[in-house]
């Protein structure tokens, strides 16, 4: 069977949004919400998520701000509390999920998350699909709701401009490796998706095992791919606003299997950004970042590959930089999403509509902007 990532590149145009008209903030909102409106009757298509894809729709009303009270929302939720771990993107996804929603009061829900994580990380590093583990030494046990003061209650159906705070955390869980359920290796898909639900565990107090996060880093630093040589080529403009000298980027298994491309650079500079995060290390400061956005930034492209599209956006927000290269990511971004959005509200062209439910999930992922910053406690326009 195919990959997600794999089957997504096959199916991207090349269409890039160079001198991107001008967006304003109300056609993207106005595009959020019919997407949105969508999203409450699509369909949940597993295929290369498994069984459905339940936490990337609950992901995506959740930062587009549904109200609570919705029945839509109340269905995901309750799927997410119920669903068995067993799938890596899923389990990634709902740690996110949770974290964002209320990271107290379904902190243990969070920690069966890491647990799965922790036991199915492949001896190399990457994880692959994933296998269910034995959770019975975390009782699940929910805490009193936390809502932080100063929150906004999600009334209104979207609530653009709502700023929300998140709870501080005042208990830890440390999580300890119970089980090796993961292959010899893995894929840089799911190994990506991995690093963003470890870095919703670690926002939510949970104590991940550091051979777990080393590993994990050791990895992304051994399958970046052979520098291109920017100094040498003469090529100014490929050095990003991070500085590196260096051009590399990321394939979907590792360096010695083919050339580099959008999707896996992108999401592979934003688990390094996590795992430099999680190790008290500056990820400006980290050659294989910087060498990771100057690849983005010489082949910077935003284009109808959803996927890399909703990657891309947490490259940039979590490396914390506007541009790649010479581009405004965001801009020429929203500019081809809005182009591109179909008139029932939906995003993508897939052989089978169903799965077009994955591509809208990342396009406005993208467009609101959803990856929060590292190290921004407290709130946030989102």
């Amino acid at each position: 069977m195919k990959s997600l990532s794999a089957t997504l590149l096959l199916a991207a145009s090349s269409a890039f949004a160079q001198n991107a008209p001008a967006v304003s903030q109300k056609e993207i909102d106005d595009a959020i919400a019919r997407g949105v409106t969508y999203l409450k009757t699509a369909p949940s298509p597993g295929g290369h998520l498994q069984t459905n894809c339940d936490e990337l729709i609950f992901l995506t009303i959740l930062h587009a701000g549904m109200s609570e009270k919705d029945p839509v929302f109340k269905k995901y939720l309750e799927s997410a509390l119920t669903c068995e771990l067993k799938h890596t993107y899923k389990v990634a996804l709902l740690a996110m999920c949770l974290e964002e929603l209320d990271r107290v009061k379904y902190q243990v829900r969070i920690a069966h998350c890491a647990q799965f994580l922790v036991d199915n990380q492949c001896p190399n590093g990457q994880w692959t699909y994933g296998r269910p583990t034995d959770l019975k030494h975390i009782p699940y046990v929910e805490q009193p709701s936390s809502v932080a003061s100063g929150s906004k209650p999600r009334n209104a159906a979207i609530e653009f401009d709502a700023e929300r705070v998140k709870p501080k955390v005042v208990r830890r869980i440390p999580i300890k490796r119970n089980a090796e359920l993961g292959g010899e290796s893995g894929d840089n898909s799911n190994t990506q998706y991995a690093a963003l639900g470890l870095r919703a565990c670690y926002d939510a107090g949970i104590e991940l095992p550091e051979a777990t996060v080393h590993l994990a880093r050791k990895w992304l630093v051994e399958s970046q791919c052979a520098d291109e040589g920017a100094k040498a080529a003469g090529d100014k403009k490929a050095v990003a606003s991070g500085g590196s000298d260096k051009i590399q980027g990321w394939n979907y298994k590792d360096a010695a299997s083919a050339n580099p491309y959008h999707a896996m650079t992108a999401g592979a500079v934003g688990a390094v950004v996590i795992y430099d995060h999680i190790l008290g290390v500056d990820w400006r400061k980290d050659p294989v970042a910087r060498a990771g956005v100057a690849w983005l930034g010489k082949h910077f492209s935003v284009n109808t590959n959803y996927y890399y599209m909703y990657g891309l956006e947490r490259a940039g927000m979590l490396y914390g930089t506007d541009t790649f290269g010479t581009r405004a990511w965001y801009p020429e971004g929203a500019a081809l999403l809005l182009k591109q959005q179909k008139p029932d509200g939906s995003w993508g062209t897939r052989e089978n509509k169903d799965e077009n439910t994955w591509d809208t999930c990342f396009a406005i992922l993208f467009l609101k902007k959803a990856t929060r910053a590292i190290a921004t406690e407290g709130s946030r326009k989102k």
